[in-house]
């Protein structure tokens, strides 16, 4: 084990950072759709020009192993696991279709993202998804659920300050899939998420 310093920390990363601050330009350029591309001088070199900082944050997010147990009498209980993930900032959540990878790493202090939603809340969201959204595909009778404990994961997420076409503009792309965060980081503004006391 290697000493950290002051400026350090470990954190558990969710998924597995492959995308590099050279391909940002294209994944940028992706993140605009048909629409983007059809306007003149957002090429890949025009981004490329354009892009004053890119530096890569780690995000938070509460994850929960959850299993649905459904009673089928007069058969066994049907047992599906899935994974509930909940935005520590906004609230957002849901499930993930795919369970990514995790593991430790040691990162600066000041590229993690402070969680605004505490593992003492946690438990709200994680009873809404299961009631909002996969209790209502059950019609009779609703499944139990099984959970784990909540694990804050941190996503890693590129945080790139451009020159767009409407002046300064923040794109975050996920350092995993390359996919835009832009909805996501809407999402943080707003608190549309977080649940009222």
């Amino acid at each position: 084990m290697t000493l950290i310093g002051k400026q350090e920390k470990y954190i558990e990363q969710l998924g597995e950072q492959t995308v590099e601050a050279h391909e940002l330009p294209d994944f940028i350029r992706k993140s605009f759709g048909m629409k983007g591309k059809l306007i003149s001088g957002m090429g890949e070199d025009a981004i490329k020009a354009g892009i004053h900082t890119a530096e890569l944050i780690y995000h938070p997010m509460w994850i929960v192993r959850n299993t649905v147990v459904a009673t089928r009498r007069p058969f066994k209980p049907k047992r599906i696991p899935n994974m509930i993930f909940v935005d520590a900032v906004s609230g957002y959540r849901g499930l993930l279709s795919t369970v990514p990878s995790i593991s430790e790493i040691k990162v600066e202090k000041d590229k993690v993202i402070t969680p605004i939603i505490g593992v003492q809340s946690v438990g709200r969201y994680i009873k809404d998804v299961q009631s909002n959204q996969i209790d209502r595909s059950y019609v009779l009778k609703k499944p139990d659920h099984e959970q784990s404990k909540p694990r804050l994961v941190h996503l890693p997420l590129w945080k790139v300050e451009m020159e767009g076409r409407s002046g300064r503009e923040t794109h975050y792309i996920n350092a995993n899939t390359g996919a835009s965060e832009n909805f996501m980081s809407s999402r943080w503004a707003s608190g549309a998420d977080l649940m009222k006391h």
